[in-house]
């Protein structure tokens, strides 16, 4: 999304600049040249500092598992599934329960998404069948399927933490979604344990190539989501 804006300001720099036409294109292309090849690795290493590695959470008496949506998608025939970076965060939760259950505590799941993407089922209705078949208690499942995005998860699920008491609580989501999703949560006083399902390989290329620009389009969007939600916090309106 990011790159396409971008995209979008040079083709209108280029038709009102008239008189700049071959500086704005060879601006353009330079620039979008770097963020498909080496820019990528540095860009996604500065969106996900911090939560670059997966650290092991604590387990207390009472625990609440927090599975953030990440997107769904169609398959090849046609049906609604999770996106292939949201079924890390699926095994993860599932991975996290068992342990959680060995360690005789109570554990609950909470998983949150709502249907940002307009496919006609939620986030949380769609993961909803992978958690159970990984062993998920359907007693320990709690569902909270309006949120459209990540400060509406957190204030969605705070509403369902009031309703019980938990001693601890564990974030599962991306290296990249990470900083972001915390900073959500730290709004409603809410500090839960970083659990990074997936991390995401700052790699570069020589060379322009696909995964470059989704690296960069990716990293760019948490980096200015991150500033967005600071500059917002600071004026009050979050």
């Amino acid at each position: 999304m990011v790159l396409v804006a971008l995209f979008v300001i040079y083709v209108a720099l280029f038709v009102l600049w008239r008189g700049h036409r071959l500086q704005v294109l060879i601006a353009g292309a330079v620039v979008f040249w770097l963020l498909g090849s080496w820019l990528a690795g540095p860009l996604v290493r500065l969106a996900q500092i911090g939560h670059d590695t997966t650290v092991e959470p604590t387990f207390k008496p009472r625990m609440a598992l927090i599975l953030l949506g990440g997107g769904t998608d169609f398959d090849a025939s046609k049906r609604l599934v999770p996106r292939d970076d949201t079924v890390a965060r699926i095994d993860a939760a599932a991975r996290l329960y068992k342990r959680c259950r060995q360690a005789e505590t109570k554990c609950r799941v909470i998983v949150s998404g709502g249907d940002p993407q307009h496919h006609g089922r939620t986030e949380a209705e769609v993961y909803t069948p992978f958690l159970l078949k990984a062993g998920i208690d359907p007693s320990d499942l709690l569902i909270e399927d309006r949120s459209m995005n990540t400060y509406e998860n957190a204030c969605n699920v705070d509403r369902l933490l009031r309703q019980d008491r938990y001693d601890a609580m564990v974030l599962i989501t991306s290296s990249l979604h990470m900083r972001r999703a915390l900073l959500a949560f730290d709004a409603f006083e809410l500090h839960p344990q970083p659990y990074v399902a997936s991390v995401r390989n700052p790699y570069s290329w020589w060379v322009p190539h696909r995964e470059g620009w989704i690296d960069s389009d990716s990293a760019l969007y948490e980096i200015a989501a991150v500033m967005r939600f600071r500059i917002w916090r600071w004026l009050g309106l979050y």
